[in-house]
């Protein structure tokens, strides 16, 4: 081989060893059906597209939220499921309704309900046998944010309407905690100081004006000051307005839940 042969050889090898490297890379990786081969520049090291793929993750299922109201007239209240008595439920409230409690809880079995209690102090609740006891499910309950000082009507998770509320004067603050629909009560005065229509709580006022004659029985009502709602003003109850009650009354009945927060 001449001098000449060999430098043509030399170039037809370098030529030819990019083109090779590349064919031995597709050779090694394949080439996808619903891919391509990239090259930024002639001959450049090859890399393969990947489409990107998202992956959807499944979101946890959200429980329906549900409240277990009972029929409480007449029950033995006691400290846990069998345990000792603390006392017993009057089979109507002081204005003469029915009694029907929030069930907080309930047994594995379903024989035991811990209902809450309307006694003094705020915040009781103890056990009943749901023994012939009629037992009802519902999805409305009310919100009621002192902060904010307004009254939602919920139904599950979600609210279905808010409404401005007069909530406690600083002397004498709303209590907050967990409470129920103990009474339903047509004033029979539209133009009184609870308005034509107020809704009992299982809950008490502490701290009541001095003077008061009025009872210590907490309650969403009506007003004859309609100015005083979205302020602090009242001696302890949530004031709403005559078209809120209304509402309200649409859909609360004997024992549906109502939660006070701060």
């Amino acid at each position: 081989m001449t001098a000449a042969d060999f430098t043509s050889v030399r170039r037809l090898t370098i030529l030819t060893l990019p083109i090779a490297g590349l064919i031995a890379l597709i050779g090694l990786t394949g080439q996808p059906a619903s891919g391509r081969i990239v090259t930024n520049e002639p001959f450049a090291v090859a890399t393969r597209a990947i489409p990107r793929i998202a992956v959807a993750q499944a979101a946890a299922p959200v429980r329906p939220l549900r409240f277990t109201i009972v029929d409480s007239a007449g029950a033995t209240v006691r400290r846990w499921p069998g345990g000792p008595a603390v006392g017993t439920m009057a089979a109507t409230s002081p204005l003469g309704a029915h009694s029907w409690s929030w069930a907080l809880s309930t047994t594995r079995n379903r024989r035991w309900a811990r209902i809450v209690l309307p006694w003094r102090p705020n915040g009781q609740s103890g056990w009943i046998s749901l023994a012939g006891r009629t037992v009802t499910r519902t999805a409305i309950w009310v919100r009621a944010d002192l902060s904010r000082r307004t009254v939602t009507l919920m139904k599950g998770r979600g609210p279905l309407v808010v409404f401005k509320s007069a909530i406690g004067a600083p002397s004498t603050p709303t209590p907050t905690g967990r409470f129920s629909v103990t009474d339903l009560v047509a004033t029979g005065d539209p133009y009184g100081p609870f308005g034509w229509y107020a809704f009992g709580l299982s809950g008490h006022q502490p701290n009541l004006p001095a003077g008061w004659s009025g009872g210590d029985q907490l309650a969403i009502h009506g007003t004859n000051n309609p100015a005083s709602i979205g302020t602090a003003a009242s001696a302890g109850c949530l004031r709403v307005s005559a078209a809120a009650l209304g509402t309200l009354k649409r859909f609360l009945r004997l024992g549906t839940p109502v939660v006070i927060q701060p």
